[in-house]
């Protein structure tokens, strides 16, 4: 008898509030060139929402934030725009 496994829950688009979280070190204009950079490729973004988090021993911060995301490839160009920076270590 062959087990099946349930498929990944799936996302429906356009998904409002999407969450990101983009990890990388701290400078002083890091939190404002991450959201500079979402804002071109997610215009929607609201600065007023968005939550800057300090590492523990403040090395890096973590900016999180939402938008809408309109496709799993408008997903992934965000993530490949952010990483392709060298700025960013992780984007969840």
């Amino acid at each position: 008898m062959m087990k099946t496994t349930p498929d990944a829950p799936k996302i429906e688009f356009p998904c409002e509030n999407y969450s990101l979280k983009i990890v990388g070190r701290k400078t002083a204009d890091y939190p404002t060139w991450v959201v500079q950079c979402v804002q071109q490729l997610a215009p929607d973004l609201d600065p007023q929402k968005v939550q800057i988090v300090d590492s523990k021993n403040g090395t890096f911060q973590s900016i999180r934030l939402a938008v809408t995301a309109q496709s799993a490839d408008h997903l992934q160009q965000i993530h490949q725009t952010l990483m392709a920076s060298g700025k960013v270590k992780l984007v969840l």
